[in-house]
C-alpha cells in the first residue's frame, strides 16, 4: 500500500514546489496571451503540473542509488511480445481462480496503467483543445518516451535499465489515454476548459485598475527574482566545476543592476513604453499628453518606482559591507510605504513615482508606439 501512495505524495510536493517557484511566470504568460487570467484554466494548468509529477513518480521513482546498482543480473530485461499481459491473466485464473484473479496483482497493475493515463485524455481533450486522435497520439508518445527512459537507464544515467521497458505498458497507456479522451466529451468535465478568448493583442482595450497594476508588479518582481536566482545559481555551479571564482560580494551588486537593467529599464528606453511585468498585463507609459512618455520619463519613473524598490530590495537581502543592512532596509521600507499611500490615494492610480516623474499608464492597445 505504501509503494501505492508514497509517488503520490511526491506528486503532491513536487506540484506544489513548481507552482511556487513558476506559478507567477504562468499567470503572466495567460495575461499575456488572453489578455485576462481564468480561474479555470488556472485550476487546469495547476492540475497538468501536479499530473506531469505524478506520471513522473510513478513510472521513474524510485531511482537506484548509484549508477552500477541498477546492473543486477535478470533486472530491467525488455519485455517485446506484444499482448503478453493476455497470457499472464490466464495462467493467473488457471492457478488462482475468478476470484483470486480479481485481487491478484497481474490484473491491478494493468488497471492501474490505464487509471494513471486517463487524465492524460482528459487534458488532451480538454486543456489543449484537441480530440481523440490527438490524445492517442499524445498518450502513444509519452508511453513510448517513459518506456525508453527506462530502457535506458535515463539516457545513459545509470550503467543499465532500472525498471523493466515492457511494449505492453505502451498498449494498455495508450488504451487509458484513449479511454480518458472519450470520458472528455462529458459534461461533468466541461469545467477543465477554459474560456475561448482570441489573441489578447486584438481584443479591445481595457480600463487600467489598481489591481492591474499591482498585478503587473507581481509579474516583475517574479521575473527579477527568477534572474537573480537562475543567474545566481549558474554562476555557483561554474565555480563548483572548475571556472572561475567571483568576488561573491560585488556579484551580489552586479548581478541585481543587470537585471534590473533588462527588467526595467531597458524595455522602457524601447518604443513599448513598459517593463517586461507591464507588458505582459498590457501596460504602457504615458506622457502628460496621453501618448507614450518619452524615453527619460519612463526611465524616471522607473527608477522611483517599482524598479527601483526591486533593485534596492535585491541588494539589501545579499550585502552587508557596500550598505548598512538595518539602514537601507529601513528608508526602503519608509519609501514603499509612502509610495503605497500615494497610490491607494490618488483617483488617477498613478502613485508618487508617476506624479514625480509626470507620467501614467494606458492599455497599450489603445495606442501605439511612434515609429522609431
Amino acid at each position: 500500500m505504501q509503494t501505492m501512495f508514497w509517488p503520490a505524495t511526491i506528486a503532491m510536493l513536487g506540484g506544489a514546489l513548481f507552482l511556487g517557484a513558476a506559478g507567477i511566470f504562468l499567470l503572466a504568460l495567460q495575461y499575456r496571451r488572453h489578455g485576462r487570467l481564468s480561474w479555470r484554466r488556472t485550476i487546469t494548468t495547476a492540475a497538468a503540473a501536479v499530473y506531469c509529477f505524478g506520471l513522473f513518480s510513478y513510472t521513474m521513482l524510485p531511482l537506484p542509488s548509484s549508477r552500477s546498482t541498477a546492473c543486477v543480473p535478470g533486472r530491467g530485461l525488455p519485455q517485446l511480445n506484444p499482448g503478453h499481459f493476455v497470457n499472464d491473466f490466464q495462467l493467473t485464473i488457471a492457478e488462482q481462480g475468478m476470484r483470486g484473479f480479481a485481487t491478484s496483482f497481474t490484473l491491478w497493475q494493468v488497471i492501474f496503467n490505464v487509471i494513471l493515463f486517463m487524465p492524460l485524455g482528459l487534458l488532451a481533450v480538454r486543456w489543449l483543445r484537441g480530440n481523440i486522435f490527438t490524445a492517442i497520439v499524445l498518450g502513444f508518445a509519452a508511453s513510448l518516451s517513459i518506456e525508453l527512459t527506462q530502457y535506458t537507464g535515463i539516457w545513459g544515467l545509470y550503467d543499465c535499465a532500472y525498471r523493466v521497458a515492457d511494449v505492453d505498458d505502451i498498449i494498455v497507456n495508450t488504451a487509458g489515454t484513449l479511454a480518458g479522451a472519450v470520458f472528455a466529451y462529458l459534461p461533468v468535465f466541461s469545467f477543465l476548459t477554459g474560456p475561448r478568448e482570441g489573441d489578447a493583442r486584438f481584443a479591445a482595450p481595457r480600463r487600467v485598475s489598481r489591481a492591474r497594476r499591482v498585478l503587473a508588479n507581481v509579474f516583475d518582481l517574479a521575473i527579477t527574482t527568477g534572474a537573480v536566482f537562475v543567474i545566481s545559481g549558474a554562476r555557483s555551479l561554474v565555480e563548483k566545476l572548475g571556472g572561475p571564482v567571483t568576488n561573491e560580494k560585488l556579484m551580489n551588486l552586479w548581478i541585481p543592476v543587470v537585471v534590473v537593467f533588462f527588467v526595467f529599464l531597458l524595455p522602457n528606453l524601447t518604443p513599448g513604453r513598459a517593463s517586461l511585468g507591464q507588458r505582459c498585463a498590457w501596460l504602457m507609459v504615458t506622457g502628460e499628453n496621453g501618448g507614450p512618455a518619452p524615453a527619460w520619463r519612463a526611465v524616471l519613473r522607473s527608477v522611483l518606482g517599482f524598479g527601483g524598490v526591486t533593485f534596492l530590495f535585491q541588494i539589501s537581502t545579499s550585502i552587508t559591507d557596500l550598505s548598512p543592512y538595518p539602514v537601507l532596509n529601513m528608508v526602503l521600507t519608509a519609501y514603499m510605504v509612502i509610495s503605497t499611500v500615494f497610490f491607494l490615494a490618488d483617483s488617477q492610480l498613478r502613485g508618487l513615482a508617476a506624479m514625480v516623474s509626470g507620467t501614467g499608464f494606458i492599455d497599450r492597445r489603445a495606442i501605439r508606439p511612434p515609429a522609431q
